[in-house]
């Protein structure tokens, strides 16, 4: 699929306001125009250049100072890191758990969220992300203050509960004012909780690196995602069904009325009938999502599952 580019150079006004151009990287259709028209009800904003992938947006030669992007199935991490080194990025991705959340901040995201905040959260993330780039926001200060916890990275009392204070909703400027801590404390502080989480790992983007080059062919008929989800339960399948929206187990728990419990049994058991012995968050994600039918590019997931272990299905006879 072609990049959509809008002409127009980067930087602008719009009736005397600064407007800032945009760039958006989602591999679904549906998702990616969602984003475009939420950022476009913004006179803040302009999005100049929307593409599937990164790859697409990079050789495009379009031009813009901040990109929204997703994380799982729109390149390599070797692109994602080429990304970031060129402008301001804002991450927003379906794989909420904090791992996947603190990754890309460690490797240079200006911010990280999840799918599920409101076009108007998203329009300030892209709007702060060039001119409050270190303003802390709730979606990650909570996975930060979960990565501290699991962790045990070191951090001085005050700065913890600056980030259990923002992953609360709390402005940052706020809870800087109200703990008395000046702007160059902030920072330090913020940089080396980046290394910390950098020399404990948490900056390992494996997870998105499901490659798009090459023939995009359909996976042969013994693997296709058909013949996947044929070999799941009717209940197993409505559980995937939220794990690839996004859903915690929590989440889907509440959701559908089923316990905790049974929806953990429920995803282990579909996975282990494929062989997957890891359980790790972003590969259920990537599962669910091969499972269910909802990439545009099942291969890529496939790829990925079968690094992870998973056995060609054998279809009930």
């Amino acid at each position: 699929m072609a990049v959509s580019v809008t002409a127009g150079a980067a930087g602008g006004q719009d009736g005397g306001h600064e407007v800032l151009q945009v760039a958006v990287v989602e591999d679904h259709e549906v998702t990616r125009l969602g984003f475009v028209q939420a950022l476009a009800r913004d006179r803040r904003l302009r999005v100049v250049a929307d593409a599937p992938s990164v790859r697409q947006l990079l050789e495009s030669g379009a031009e813009y100072e901040v990109c929204l992007a997703d994380l799982v199935g729109v390149g390599t991490e070797a692109e994602f890191l080429e990304l970031v080194r060129r402008t301001d990025v804002v991450v927003c991705t379906a794989a909420e758990q904090w791992r996947s959340l603190v990754a890309p901040w460690v490797r240079g995201a200006r911010a990280v969220h999840g799918k599920k905040v409101g076009p108007v959260t998203l329009a300030d993330a892209v709007w702060d992300a060039r001119h409050r780039p270190f303003e802390l926001k709730p979606h990650l200060a909570q996975a930060l203050t979960d990565a501290v916890s699991d962790c045990a990275l070191s951090v001085s009392q005050d700065f913890a509960q600056l980030l259990a204070l923002t992953a609360r909703g709390r402005r940052v400027a706020a809870v800087r004012q109200q703990l008395a801590m000046s702007d160059e404390r902030y920072l330090a502080e913020l940089e080396r909780l980046r290394k910390l989480c950098s020399s404990a790992g948490l900056g390992d983007l494996d997870f998105i690196s499901l490659p798009l080059t090459g023939p995009q062919a359909s996976p042969p008929a013994s693997q296709a995602p058909e013949d996947w989800a044929a070999l799941v339960t009717t209940a197993e399948r409505r559980t995937l069904e939220y794990c690839a929206d996004g859903f915690t187990e929590h989440e889907i728990a509440a959701e559908t009325g089923l316990s905790y419990h049974t929806v953990v049994t429920q995803i282990r058991h579909a996975m282990d009938r494929f062989g997957i012995q890891s359980k790790h968050a972003d590969l259920r994600l990537v599962f669910a999502m091969y499972v269910c039918s909802r990439h545009s590019r099942p291969e890529a997931l496939l790829r990925r599952l079968k690094a992870a272990g998973a056995a060609a299905p054998q279809p009930r006879r």
